[in-house]
């Protein structure tokens, strides 16, 4: 993920791929390099900014993968692509690079990737993530096997210290938050078992292709945060499904571009999105059922980001976010009119979610847990029950 200049970037409509924007006179500024791939098993797309050093390892990592060369194939797409900053030639024989002269932002990063592919899997695929050996295989395993999982998602450990969680899926909350499960957390096989998940990060998840054409792709209103959030829900709002396999070990770096995961421009992005994310798929009886607790989590937000001193941050993304009512309502419409379950179904999604999300919380140390969800959960309670088989 990489929120640079937002601004520069000419938004662009959710599904215009990369050969409707040629034909339609809405070419990009874009070189392609690298040979012209064949149809693979797994097209692996990496969104990159700069920081070549971390593209090249997480490259080694996936020349070390057990799944054979001959079933995938990588487009590493690199924003703000200058010399300096972008990978040395020459490319392994199975890599293509896109380049790009500013930065589109994550979103629009992985649609140009996506479009430039041809597979029956997609692996989003970060470049501060490197993968055991197994990842892949793995999840395309289990893929195979469960015709109606849109996604599958691996293990996160922290590359820092791999004795600790960087995540084991997302979770949201009823009210509108997204965490990663598990974050932070020692690994001692409290998450071994497969199991249902609402979100797998967008650092390592496999995707079926098929899907993200259903989707046409990520939302590229949302340039970087929550992204990945965004587009499982919409799956599952298609009637589809997704598991966490902790069989699947990845390394996560985490915040490699800025540095910081309180960065200012981070808040403002979570801000606006948790507000797009509201906006464009929670149904309007939804929205009303749940009006209390998406106030008091937005209130518990705006407290967190005052605190870190980006009061000015989180003012930019709610205006943006304001700003861009109209575009978020229409696009509420799509999804409403594409959706296969109704609104009992969407709430026990959720509801499923965030009791995954309690049971994390209550099972860590006192001192480890997070003040905002302590004042949520104290406030609502534990969530009822919600299962996803």
């Amino acid at each position: 993920m990489f929120p640079g200049n937002a601004s520069g970037a000419q938004s662009t409509f959710r599904g215009m791929w990369l050969s409707v924007r040629k034909a339609g006179g809405h070419s990009e500024p874009m070189v392609v390099d690298g040979m012209e791939q064949r149809s693979k098993l797994v097209s692996i797309i990496i969104p990159a900014l700069h920081r070549p050093d971390l593209t090249a390892r997480c490259l080694q990592s996936l020349a070390q993968q057990t799944i054979s060369t001959d079933d995938y194939h990588v487009i590493v797409v690199e924003n703000d692509a200058r010399p300096d900053s972008i990978l040395k030639d020459p490319l392994p024989p199975n890599v293509r690079r896109i380049l790009l002269e500013k930065n589109y932002g994550t979103t629009a990063s992985i649609n140009f990737g996506v479009a430039e592919s041809s597979s029956k899997y997609v692996l989003l695929l970060n470049n501060d993530a490197e993968l055991q050996p197994q990842f892949l295989a793995t999840l395309v395993s289990v893929m195979e096997a469960e015709p109606n999982f849109a996604f599958t998602t691996g293990k996160l450990l922290r590359a820092s210290d791999t004795t600790r969680m960087d995540g084991a899926g997302d979770a949201l909350l009823l009210g509108g938050g997204a965490y990663r499960l598990g974050h932070t957390d020692l690994d001692t096989g409290q998450f071994q078992k497969r199991r249902w998940v609402l979100s797998g990060c967008g650092a390592a998840t496999l995707f079926r292709r098929s899907v993200l054409d259903e989707t046409q792709g990520l939302d590229e209103d949302f340039f970087a945060y929550l992204d990945d959030i965004e587009l499982a829900v919409y799956v599952h709002q298609l009637g589809y499904k997704g598991c966490y396999v902790p069989e699947a070990v990845a390394y996560h770096v985490g915040s490699a571009t800025l540095g910081n995961p309180i960065h200012p421009k981070v808040v403002e992005l979570v801000t606006r999105n948790q507000l797009f994310l509201i906006c464009r798929h929670y149904p309007g009886a939804v929205v009303a059922i749940l009006l209390p607790r998406i106030l008091l989590f937005q209130a518990l937000w705006f407290g967190f980001a005052v605190r870190h001193h980006h009061f000015p941050a989180y003012v930019r993304g709610v205006l943006s976010a304001i700003k861009s009512m109209g575009r978020s309502l229409r696009k509420r419409t799509q999804v409403m009119q594409q959706r296969r379950i109704d609104n009992r179904g969407f709430l026990k999604l959720l509801r499923a979610s965030e009791k995954q999300l309690f049971e994390w919380h209550i099972s860590r140390p006192r001192g480890s847990r997070s003040h905002l969800l302590n004042a949520y959960f104290w406030i609502f309670g534990a969530p009822s029950d919600g299962n996803v088989s």
